[in-house]
């Protein structure tokens, strides 16, 4: 009987595996259009220079690049940039790596405490960026009265670039937070009960406990979360628009928002620069990437 069923078996197998590459078709062809197809448009338009309504005109090889490269102000988004995504960053999944391991134990409450660390993951980037820019506005926002009735004076969050900046960064923190919390808390449901046990019976607590044991376990997902969250924090644009529209005296612009104005935002579009900046963006990104998986990959590994 297994002799007569076997060659079927295989060539079942064979079937199947013909007809694996044509199933990942349709995903190669979304992939194709909506990714890499804008991708090599964008890196054309970088090379050309844009006439008034942001056609394509004549070719200038790597001029853009160059004025654009020569800027300091140019300089300073990315830096800007760069700070803000890893402020927001260590931010969210500093808190929710924290809420996680406190949340572990039992205390009271506990369910509901889970609900509120999720809940920003219910917002958008513009809805959680309204509410942060009515409660960090100058005069009237909740936080500076707060801080005038325990004495304090009023902080200029938006005014000036440092708390600006800070201000961004802790908007995008706390709508990362939700997402972030959630992988965590779901990561801790599937930690082995043995490695717990048998850790808690030698004795290890505290942040002995957290640091040799959680930690350790936890790594694969943290690993994912400061990959995500720092390419996210690397896109930001709705928070910057919202809150400061990229000043006070341009110290808020992001490589994404000073992307949007050369195309949008000065009246006569300039696609080719704005292709320079998103072109840079992406190698930006895959640098990072690759630096983290480079890196912090192999401690998560070894």
């Amino acid at each position: 009987m297994t002799q007569t069923t076997a060659p079927g078996r295989r060539a079942r197998s064979g079937v199947r595996a013909g007809i694996g590459p044509w199933m990942l078709l349709p995903a190669a062809v979304l992939i194709a259009v909506f990714l890499y197809g804008p991708l090599v448009t964008g890196v054309r338009l970088s090379l050309f220079g844009t006439d008034l309504f942001g056609d394509a005109t004549r070719f200038v090889g790597l001029q853009n690049y160059a004025k654009l490269l020569g800027q300091p102000s140019f300089w300073q988004v990315i830096g800007t940039t760069l700070l803000i995504a890893c402020l927001s960053m260590a931010m969210s999944v500093g808190v929710a790596l924290s809420a996680v391991i406190l949340l572990r134990t039992w205390i009271p409450g506990r369910g509901v405490f889970r609900v509120i660390f999720s809940l920003p993951f219910a917002f958008s980037a513009a809805s959680a960026s309204a509410i942060f820019s009515g409660m960090f506005a100058p005069a009237a926002g909740v936080v500076n009265q707060i801080l005038a009735h325990v004495g304090i004076g009023a902080v200029p969050w938006l005014q000036q670039p440092g708390w600006a900046i800070f201000t961004i960064a802790l908007t995008t923190a706390w709508y990362e937070l939700g997402f972030a919390f959630l992988v965590l808390a779901a990561a801790m449901r599937t930690l082995p009960p043995e490695v717990i046990e048998a850790a808690e019976l030698d004795g290890a607590s505290g942040i002995r406990f957290v640091r040799s044991i959680l930690i350790p376990l936890l790594s694969p997902s943290l690993f994912f979360l400061l990959v995500t969250q720092t390419i996210s924090g690397l896109q930001t644009f709705t928070q910057v628009r919202i809150l400061t529209g990229g000043g006070p005296a341009g110290g808020t612009t992001t490589l994404v928002y000073q992307l949007y104005m050369y195309a949008f935002g000065q009246g006569t579009p300039d696609y080719g620069r704005a292709s320079v900046v998103a072109v840079i963006l992406v190698l930006i990104v895959a640098m990072i990437t690759w630096l983290q998986f480079r890196f912090l990959n192999r401690r998560v590994t070894a």
